[in-house]
């Protein structure tokens, strides 16, 4: 039992928090990315052979300097898979670790692929939304996770940090050039990738505030843990797409190292909250899965539609570990209630605080943040926490067995509905404290 041996003796660390001004999120509904899509090809046979060279073994990546993010590890030319696959359009990227590519091509040329023996589907890249819904006021969210029992100490106390473990932020960024940001890190943090081609500065916010729960040095869990921040957003907006989360898992899976935490607080979604159809990419869903088996801890926010996660790429598969979001309330003797807009469903691996969590925003002032997108860096900062203590299992275990200690933690029937009524059936009810280390 791994993480079963975080009992030690305990440091008490205290913050400053402060209230933030409420602040109206952006709503994003899913749409479809006109002329962009993921084509996933049949693997080779003797009779026949994938237009993708098979990714070459990790074994052998380890021997040279990783490809740059987003980039595929084999050197296969773009435009001659471009001419092999004689579209009338560009391969916008290769993805060597799940079989397939991002193709920019129109309509016509999207249901002519599907035609091509060669092909296994063909599916239309879809504009996800970061998971997050207001900002509001105070803080409670750390002293929660510490102390499993009534009442709150207005403590933190804990005896790891994460030092020594790196946690992917794939978000709306970081301006580092702010040095009130600069200092909630203390030198931890770096901007690797930005997709828009820039310097990776989060002009939304969110993404400060999901790096400040994981891992800031006030207001985050693992305030020793290493933080690469990715762009996958535009511009100043919440949108990112699901090409480039596709990008992303498919590059951790060929160029991570075994243990490193991804965090992804980004959902689909459909119009007003809807629950229904499904909303699902299978390409990043196989990218998850590649990234998962190459040791690779994968956690996702699991949505803010109260819908259920079975409906949802990614939070419907088992490879995400997949964080739910509770309130401040408190129902008999330990049980926390879920969040009105939290997702719920048999995925949901953990609840979280995510209701008035308190954060930095991306000008280093305090913010009070509601969203699954909050609760789930709680989760990857535990991850950081647990793999420093128990190291070096997250680096030689499967990820599934991690996932199974860490929610071994957890007590099940210890979260329950608003208003305390039990949870939708087969969701599982479980909240992970930190008191047990």
């Amino acid at each position: 039992m791994f993480f079963a041996r975080f009992l030690a003796p305990l440091m008490i660390a205290s913050a400053s928090l402060h209230a933030a001004a409420a602040v109206e999120s952006e709503r994003q509904d899913n749409v479809l990315v006109e002329g962009s899509y993921i084509v996933t090809f049949k693997p080779s046979t003797a009779a026949a052979r994938s237009p993708i060279m098979p990714a070459l073994p990790r074994e052998q990546l380890r021997t040279r300097a990783p490809a740059p993010f987003g980039e595929h590890t084999t050197g296969q030319s773009k435009d001659g898979l471009a001419i092999d696959l004689d579209i009338r359009g560009q391969v916008a990227s290769i993805f060597d670790a799940i079989n397939a590519a991002h193709l920019r091509i129109d309509a016509a040329e999207a249901e002519r692929l599907r035609k091509d023996p060669r092909v296994l589907r063909v599916e239309q890249n879809m504009w996800g939304r970061t998971s997050q819904t207001v900002q509001v006021a105070p803080g409670w969210a750390l002293d929660r996770l510490d102390q499993p029992l009534p009442p709150l100490n207005n403590q933190y106390i804990y005896n790891a940090n994460g030092d020594g473990q790196t946690i992917y932020i794939l978000d709306s960024g970081l301006d580092l050039g702010n040095a009130a940001v600069a200092a909630e890190f203390g030198g931890r943090a770096t901007v690797f990738w930005d997709v828009n081609g820039l310097g990776g500065l989060d002009c939304l916010g969110h993404g400060t505030q999901v790096a400040s729960a994981a891992a800031g040095t006030t207001r985050g869990l693992a305030k020793g843990a290493t933080l690469i921040i990715a762009k996958i957003t535009t511009d100043c907006t919440g949108n990112s797409n699901t090409a480039t989360w596709t990008l992303a898992f498919n590059w951790l899976a060929a160029n991570a190292p075994r243990g490193t935490i991804a965090n992804l607080s980004s959902e689909l979604r459909y119009v007003n909250g809807a629950c229904a159809p499904a909303a699902v990419v299978q390409g990043v869903e196989d990218a998850i899965r590649a990234a998962h088996n190459a040791g690779i801890i994968v956690v996702v926010s699991a949505g803010n539609d109260g819908c259920d996660t079975a409906n949802f790429t990614p939070a419907r598969i088992p490879e995400a570990f997949v964080v739910g979001a509770t309130d401040f309330s408190r129902f008999a003797f330990q049980q926390d209630a879920r969040t009105t807009f939290s997702r719920f469903g048999t995925n949901i691996s953990a609840f979280a605080p995510g209701q008035q969590v308190p954060t930095i925003t991306f000008n280093g002032q305090a913010a009070n943040s509601d969203g699954t997108s909050f609760s789930a860096p709680f989760m990857s900062g535990m991850f950081a926490v647990g793999c420093q203590v128990v190291a070096p299992a997250c680096t030689t275990e499967p990820v599934a067995n991690l996932y199974a200690q860490l929610r071994g933690i957890g007590v099940l029937g210890s979260v329950v509905n608003p208003g305390g009524g039990p949870l939708p059936a087969g969701t599982t009810s479980r909240f992970i404290p930190r008191a047990v280390w």
